[in-house]
């Protein structure tokens, strides 16, 4: 049996009230004023050494940021906005916006490789920063719609209870005479969830069939417990969420609980030094931690506050593209269980996904750290789930039809999965507490910091040439993949 809902057309999202402008992250401002002062040539060298370093911290933000193109142009302007005015990072904004979307998508739609190969929107992601560097709000805010969505199920949820309680009352033969139908106790519909246990949790998204999102502002609090009630299971349950792989509690009191299509995205907040906490317990050897999605930046500082208020138009856009996500129907089979659309891949982005994979299939066998080939395989997964969820998004603001994963979606999911990529290599080196750098002999670690962050064979070369490196050595040292990653033909990036 399905249930039959009309299915809905996405609602305006945004007023487009301004043109797409280019945002300077940068921070560079230099000004010269040499009216009526005396500058000497160790005055201009200094200034010159300045902006020098500008540029390469500059340089390096640029390569490694967070690629906010990929969304439709009303979540580029979200993003925009509450960089400048609220001084939320590019990076932690946009991949709050990610996890927030997963847990809207929920269990309506899945995307399909090939026949029984499904994936769907879940997420388990970890935003990395020291204390004061603005880790929290930019998750809250990307959450609020959800939260807002959560407050009005349970003030319905508490009216149903006040009617339940006043019928409960009564005894079977007053409701027959009053031709009342036993009543049915009221359950909270409820999507966000913060402190829990498996059992609680499971108890919440029985009720809940589009799915739950688990929001925990310290992650820390969150890995700690794990089995803190019971030696083990715990852990093994969040191994499995993330495979949606079917959830079956048995309890001593009360009614078994199964769902047989989960829905558990996870999103949080660690401090640096807390991600080696992250790999106790096994959870370095047992893929806990290669399902996590890190974004780490560097040169991540403390800002002062912006004297800019952000205009509530920039709100009420992201609240309308979250509610056209949420509107979407969970429908249902004849076991009253989820039966999500499956959208396929055009035969253009099917093609693009295949060679991406394999490439990065040559760099899981290639990596000489079993921890990163580890690291490296789950990208196959996310890559599609991180298309599902660019698609959704862009029906949601309305630029797709939802019909199947174009190749401007893959194109973007690409892109989220390299920078992903990069972030998961800088997280380990912090867990890890070593860098794949320092295996190395010197000069080749001063060869690899005397390259560009981008650059091409001629550029190495170049760089080579002067510090006396054959190149023969060179051409081995790049295929190094802890070190290098190839972006095409004769162009490498560094990793961290």
């Amino acid at each position: 049996m399905e249930e039959e809902k009309e299915r809905p057309t996405p609602q305006p999202a945004y007023i487009n009230n301004e043109q797409s402008k280019d945002t300077d992250f940068s921070g560079l401002n230099p000004q010269f004023d040499f009216a009526g002062s005396s500058i000497g040539i160790e005055d201009l060298k200094a200034e010159a050494d300045g902006l020098t370093n500008q540029l390469a911290v500059a340089e390096e933000k640029v390569i490694d940021q967070f690629p906010a193109d990929v969304f439709p142009l009303a979540v580029q302007q979200i993003i925009s906005a509450t960089n400048e005015c609220l001084n939320y990072p590019v990076d932690f904004i946009g991949a709050s916006m990610l996890y927030a979307a997963s847990i809207a998508i929920g269990n309506t739609h899945k995307v399909q490789v090939k026949k029984g190969f499904l994936e769907s929107a879940v997420l388990y992601l970890a935003i990395v920063g020291r204390a004061g560097t603005n880790k929290s709000h930019p998750l809250s805010f990307a959450l609020q719609p959800i939260a807002e969505q959560d407050k009005m199920t349970y003030r319905l949820y508490e009216e149903q209870c006040k009617e339940f309680e006043k019928v409960d009352k009564f005894s079977k033969k007053q409701q027959e005479q009053q031709g009342i139908d036993e009543p049915i106790k009221p359950f909270w519909q409820k999507m966000l969830l913060s402190d829990f246990t498996p059992e609680a949790l499971a108890e919440v998204h029985k009720f809940n069939k589009r799915g739950i999102g688990v929001y925990v502002d310290e992650l820390a609090g969150w890995f700690k417990n794990f089995n803190r009630y019971s030696k083990g299971s715990e852990m093994e349950f969040w191994l499995s969420s993330w495979s949606s792989k079917p959830i079956n509690i048995d309890r001593k009191s009360g009614d078994p609980i199964y769902i047989p299509s989960p829905f558990i995205s996870v999103g949080g907040t660690i401090q640096n030094g807390l991600l080696v906490e992250l790999a106790k317990d096994n959870r370095a050897q047992n893929g806990f931690i290669d399902r996590i999605l890190f974004v780490v930046l560097n040169h991540l500082k403390k800002q002062c506050w912006s004297d800019r208020d952000i205009d509530t138009i920039y709100i009420q856009n992201w609240q309308g593209i979250i509610t056209n996500l949420l509107a979407l129907p969970v429908m249902l089979d004849e076991t009253l269980s989820p039966k999500p659309d499956v959208l396929h891949f055009t035969p253009e982005a099917k093609r693009l996904l295949l060679d991406w994979q394999k490439a990065n299939t040559d760099l899981c066998n290639e990596a000489e750290c079993d921890a990163i080939s580890s690291i490296y395989s789950k990208l196959d997964m996310y890559v599609v789930r991180l298309a599902l969820i660019l698609e959704l998004i862009g029906w949601a603001c309305e630029e797709s039809d939802k019909q199947a994963i174009s190749i401007k979606t893959m194109q973007g999911a690409i892109k989220l999965i390299e920078y992903f990529r990069k972030s998961a290599i800088k997280a380990y080196s912090i867990i890890s507490n070593t860098e794949p750098l320092e295996k190395f002999p010197v000069d080749k670690q001063q060869l690899f910091r005397e390259l560009p962050d981008s650059f091409t064979t001629e550029i190495a070369l170049q760089v080579a040439h002067s510090m006396g490196v054959p190149e023969r050595t060179l051409k081995r040292f790049l295929k190094e993949k802890d070190l290098f990653l190839r972006t095409s033909r004769g162009e490498y990036e560094k990793c961290f």
